[in-house]
């Protein structure tokens, strides 16, 4: 009889929902509910409650962190490419989002059904976002689509008081013809760099030998300068000098008397001061003269210039 009465007192303890030290844990809030209705918002602790009926729901408020993939989205020109998507979620943990999920959105306390419910805004969100940017954009800038991608979680999220704390893109995937194609034309462009720096070094190098030849030729310049100025001189000590003989010259011609002494003083350095000079008239017979000197006698000469017998 006892125990029959202790087997009644547990199953009406059980039917009445009411709880003993439930723990809600550091990364959750609790929400009691009392006959389906919401009471009290908990943080977490460990909690007891002996009402009828009562009853305390964990809510995980963890960051849940998955990814989205779309094997073939187009992009604005008509490029087929792969799209994945990481994104990081958590529930909000105030009271009023606690309710509306409870009330509206149940289904999504359990972390699976939160996933797929956003995983499939997110693939209608990597096809329209896809389609807002060209081949060469999405692979130089994923940031755009990301933000478009996050934009439409985040106006679908906040119906069931969900937070997207980040997305990335973490690959854009081409198609492997269309990326052959990109990789002869990354390779022929690199060629085409290679060709141009090729020729830059060219146009620097005879830009270089032109500066160096004119360099030279400046110096040549200078040179030939130089050499006209020392001709100059020498050409103007030369002409000074003619005119000094020129001057020189002058006096002989304007005094005969100056020019035969100078003939006279010129002769006298050619024959020594020994030698003996004989002024003779024109009409002197030479022949006699030399003749007697040879001899040693002396040839008097008549005034009128004729050599006496």
């Amino acid at each position: 009889m006892r125990k029959v009465a202790l087997f009644m007192f547990a199953l009406s303890f059980a039917l009445t929902g009411c709880f003993i030290n439930d723990d809600v844990q550091t990364d959750q809030s609790g929400v009691i509910v009392d006959g389906g209705k919401i009471t009290e918002c908990v943080g977490p602790g460990v909690y007891t409650r002996w009402g009828f009926f009562e009853d305390l729901v964990e809510v995980s408020n963890g960051t849940v962190t998955f990814e989205v993939s779309d094997p073939q989205v187009a992009t604005k020109d008509s490029q087929l490419v792969s799209v994945i998507v990481t994104i990081q979620a958590r529930r909000n943990a105030d009271c009023d989002s606690l309710k509306n999920l409870l009330t509206n959105w149940p289904a999504l306390i359990d972390d699976t059904n939160l996933i797929n419910t956003i995983t499939a805004t997110t693939n209608e969100a990597i096809k329209v976002g896809t389609r807002q940017f060209d081949l060469t954009q999405l692979l130089n800038d994923r940031v755009g689509l990301s933000s478009a991608v996050e934009t439409a979680l985040e106006n679908d999220s906040n119906k069931y008081s969900t937070t997207i704390i980040n997305v990335t893109i973490k690959d854009v995937g081409l198609d492997p013809a269309y990326a052959e194609v990109l990789q002869k034309k990354a390779l022929l462009t690199v060629q085409i760099e290679a060709a141009l720096r090729e020729q830059d070094l060219i146009k620097q190098q005879a830009a270089n030998d032109k500066l160096a030849q004119e360099q030279r030729t400046l110096v040549s310049l200078a040179q030939l300068d130089a050499e006209k100025a020392v001709t100059a001189v020498q050409v103007e000590i030369a002409t000074r000098a003619g005119n000094v003989v020129e001057a020189a010259n002058n006096v002989y011609l304007i005094n005969p008397a100056a020019f035969e002494l100078e003939k006279l003083r010129l002769l006298k350095e050619v024959l020594g001061d020994k030698a003996v000079i004989y002024f003779v008239n024109e009409n002197t017979d030479l022949t006699l003269l030399l003749s007697n000197i040879a001899s040693g006698q002396v040839v008097p000469v008549a005034p009128n210039g004729a050599t006496q017998p």
